[in-house]
């Protein structure tokens, strides 16, 4: 079973990227995010679960915090394998990022973004209608309150990954 800890996202939020996907799903190459497993991951843990540390995250504490979104883009812009909602530079959220970072003793830098699709491959007149039809060419932008994160468990199946909670840390009131 593969870990990670991510921030879920509001329901309108969803609703809205599910929008924005909706018409990805029909591009040959594309692997588009299911709308219920969008989230904003903020660091990948694999197979390394340990008790010992998740008693560490939920000795973190934090404050409610907003963070905006900065457009939809495709990473990398040279042969791009993922279309992400790109965030503004936050330093709560980097705070957050950090303290949790610590725990785990990782030195990853902290890449803000919400995955959309992945890319497999595109045919050359697709890039325009992804260009189009996810907002690249009118960028989306809202803002959302971040009131927890989340260990999720990761398991893959044929038909795409399926996320579970394990468990929701809370910011203090």
């Amino acid at each position: 079973m593969r870990q990670f800890i991510a921030i879920p996202l509001p329901g309108q939020l969803k609703d809205e990227l599910g929008e924005v996907i909706r018409p990805l799903r029909g591009i040959k190459g594309l692997k588009p995010v299911r709308k219920e497993n969008l989230h904003l991951t903020l660091l990948f843990l694999g197979d390394t679960g340990s008790e010992e540390k998740y008693s560490e995250l939920r000795k973190l504490s934090f404050s409610p915090f907003t963070l905006s979104t900065a457009g939809i883009k495709l990473f990398p812009e040279r042969k791009p394998r993922l279309i992400w909602l790109e965030l503004e530079e936050s330093g709560k959220l980097n705070d957050l990022y950090n303290k949790i970072a610590g725990v785990f003793e990782t030195k990853e830098k902290l890449k803000a973004h919400i995955t959309l699709s992945r890319i497999k491959w595109l045919l050359p007149q697709d890039y325009r209608v992804v260009s189009e039809e996810t907002g690249l060419v009118n960028p989306f932008k809202t803002d959302f309150t971040v009131t927890c994160f989340n260990l999720y468990n990761s398991e893959l199946r044929p038909e795409g990954p399926v996320y579970r909670v394990e468990e929701t840390f809370s910011a203090e009131k």
